[in-house]
Order: C-alpha cells, then sequence, then structure tokens
C-alpha cells in the first residue's frame, strides 16, 4: 500500500540461544481507502546471519480495525493468524525474497511479522494489492479499480462513461479488470456529438 511511507532501516533479529521466544515486528496503522479490496499480498526480503539448528522462517498476523487503536496495536492478543509463512530459502548471507496473500474484511489494519528466536535481518516488507488503473481508450473513461482477488480470479466488470460532449458508438461500454492489474482488450468507443469535435482526445465545440 502505498502510503507515502518511505522505511530505509534494516530491522535485526539474533537472539536464537534462548528459546522459546517470538519477536513481534509491528507496523503502523494500514490504512485500506478503497472500497472492494478484500485481498493482501505481503513481499519480504531477509537473510540469515548465522547457521543455527532453528527454523528460519516467519509467520504474519493481522489486528483488523477499521479505525486507529495504539493500545490494541501493542496487545498481542489482538492479533490472528493470517496462516502465512515466510521461509528463508537461500545461503547464508544471501538475500531471500518471498511473498504470499491473505484475506482480509476490514478497511485498515497492524501487521506483525513474528520471528520464533533466530539471527537475521529483514531489509524489506511491502503490503499491496493490485488496481487496474485509471485510462482514458477510445474517448471512454475507466476509472481506477481494484483487481479481483487470486482466490476468486473471475474479471471484475466495469463500465466506462464517455468523455464530455461524446456518445458511444454501439453496445456497452464495459471492460475488464483482470486478477494481475491489467485492463482486458477493447473494441468499444465514443464520438463526439454533432456540434463537437475530437481534439486530441477531447470533444471540443466547433
Amino acid at each position: 500500500l502505498d502510503q507515502g511511507i518511505v522505511c530505509r532501516h534494516r530491522l535485526i533479529a539474533c537472539d536464537f540461544e534462548n528459546q522459546p521466544q517470538k519477536n513481534w515486528l509491528i507496523t503502523q496503522y494500514i490504512n485500506i481507502s478503497d472500497n472492494g479490496v478484500d485481498e493482501l499480498t505481503i513481499y519480504m526480503t531477509f537473510s540469515s546471519n548465522t547457521q543455527c539448528a532453528c527454523q528460519l522462517s516467519f509467520s504474519v498476523w493481522a489486528y483488523e480495525t477499521n479505525v486507529i487503536n495504539e493500545t490494541g496495536r501493542v496487545n498481542n492478543t489482538s492479533y490472528s493468524d493470517t496462516g502465512v509463512r515466510l521461509f528463508h530459502t537461500t545461503e547464508l548471507g544471501e538475500q531471500t525474497t518471498d511473498s504470499q496473500r491473505f484475506t482480509i474484511s476490514s478497511r485498515g489494519m497492524y501487521l506483525s511479522v513474528v520471528d520464533g528466536g533466530s539471527c537475521t535481518t529483514v531489509s524489506r516488507i511491502l503490503v499491496y494489492y493490485n488496481v487496474c488503473p485509471y485510462q482514458v481508450v477510445n474517448m471512454v473513461v475507466y476509472p481506477e479499480t481494484v483487481a479481483p482477488p487470486f482466490t476468486n480470479p473471475q474479471d471484475r466488470v466495469v463500465t466506462g462513461t464517455c468523455v464530455d460532449n461524446a456518445s458511444p458508438i454501439s453496445g456497452d461500454l464495459n471492460l475488464e479488470c483482470k486478477v494481475s492489474g491489467i485492463w482486458g482488450d477493447t473494441q468499444v468507443m465514443c464520438s463526439c456529438d454533432a456540434g463537437y469535435e475530437n481534439i486530441n482526445g477531447r470533444c471540443e465545440e466547433i
């Protein structure tokens, strides 16, 4: 979710001698402003700093809430397991990049990445969902649209609108938004109304 926040810190957990333990890395509040978002992807880059007998993996937990709640944020009992597990799969010192998807039902959340006791450096965490971008094609306007989830990858049909002072040439103006955030192909178009002409994709009065 691009909220204009850039974090360049690297986070290190390195205490596998004192077992059992859990190290919780908790995010700031993630505000989901778009309607229709019911699946997120977490993408993480991390590396192992030493050899040990422990399992080099992270679990991802979520505290879903529609409002900012700093008290709940620091209370571990607020969080539920998303079922996501991110595993280190490369050689010692080399970076692993892993990503998983999970479903959501709220307009916001805090995420916690939980380390069970290892010696690991986390260099990047990205949480996002796909959208089909705003576009104007053949003088038809399609708004930015949240893509369908991978768990139910049926194309999301969006009805476009003609630019000002234009009308459809034929049929409806439907277009499919695909799960990858890419618009489908379209043959529909609008044309300028009588008394207007197309100037750089806009209908200007003659």
